[in-house]
């Protein structure tokens, strides 16, 4: 188990790693090597006062951290909302699909294979859509399809569209993972005991497959949080993305990438922590 020293360091190398990318346009766009080491000086100076820090609200100074908090919690919501529902939904899925027959989770698995290879715009097209044909077939309203200002709030559709892919690599990803470990022979001989199949998948497989998942999870967030962006954009969704598209400096980017960044971060440390606590891979039934 890691320490807490441990966790600090990686904590620091991830604030790091944001910085140094943060000031890649810089790089890129000029092809200075000074000029980048310049910009990632400035960005280091202004995260650490971040409290000092200003943004452009249609050219007008703003302090950042007055104006963030309303649309930092909202972002927030957006996110956990998508990634528990994804998360939850596809573990439930696949747990029923785990009782099926071998030639249904392999059709579920081609489906899953070609719902993946989906582009994100699409899949959020196709949701938009939806709720329009469902309006005007029907004449409900099933949410709005876009705010109409920073005090507008929808939730519906954004978490809805940013749980969509990860739900799928979600499911795909326990699906293989719960067949590879069925396979073990501690499985079969708790099944040769006279176990229930489905109390072995959930109580003993499931367990022993947290681990990788966990892990796996890890990448699918990193993709959820780029998704962000372009949910917000879409839905005229005013958190904290509007602040890195709106002013698009490094020290910006930076700022907002640490402070979503932070709460996932402590969550997957708990995690972790809780995981390799209180699992026992390959253990015997």
């Amino acid at each position: 188990m890691k320490t807490l020293k441990e966790r600090l360091l990686q904590l620091f190398l991830t604030i790091i790693s944001i910085i140094l990318i943060s000031g890649l346009p810089e790089l890129i766009m000029n092809k200075d090597v000074s000029a980048y080491a310049n910009k990632i000086a400035v960005v280091f100076n202004e995260v650490l006062q971040i409290n000092e820090m200003i943004y452009f609200n249609q050219g007008i100074e703003r302090l950042f951290l007055e104006d963030i908090w309303g649309p930092y919690f909202y972002s927030l919501t957006i996110l956990f909302g998508a990634v528990f529902i994804a998360f939850c939904a596809a573990q439930l899925l696949t747990w029923g699909t785990l009782m099926l027959p071998l030639f249904l989770r392999k059709f579920i698995k081609n489906v899953l294979t070609f719902l993946e290879s989906l582009p994100d715009l699409l899949v959020f097209a196709l949701v938009q859509m939806g709720i329009v044909m469902i309006y005007k077939k029907t004449g409900i309203l099933v949410s709005n399809v876009a705010s109409l200002g920073a005090e507008s709030r929808i939730y519906l559709v954004p978490i809805a569209c940013l749980m969509i892919l990860p739900f799928v690599y979600f499911y795909k990803m326990m699906i293989l993972m719960t067949e590879e470990e069925m396979a073990k022979p501690y499985v079969e001989m708790s099944l040769a005991k006279g176990m229930k199949r489905i109390y072995v998948l959930i109580f003993h497989v499931t367990r022993n497959t947290s681990e990788g998942i966990f892990h796996f999870s890890k990448s699918v967030l990193w993709f959820m949080i780029s998704n962000l962006l372009l949910v917000e954009i879409i839905f005229n969704i005013h958190g904290i993305t509007h602040y890195m598209y709106h002013d698009f400096r490094p020290e910006m980017l930076a700022a907002c990438l640490i402070l979503l960044v932070l709460p996932f971060f402590l969550i997957f440390a708990v995690f972790e922590w809780f995981i390799l606590r209180f699992t026992n891979r390959g253990e015997v039934v």
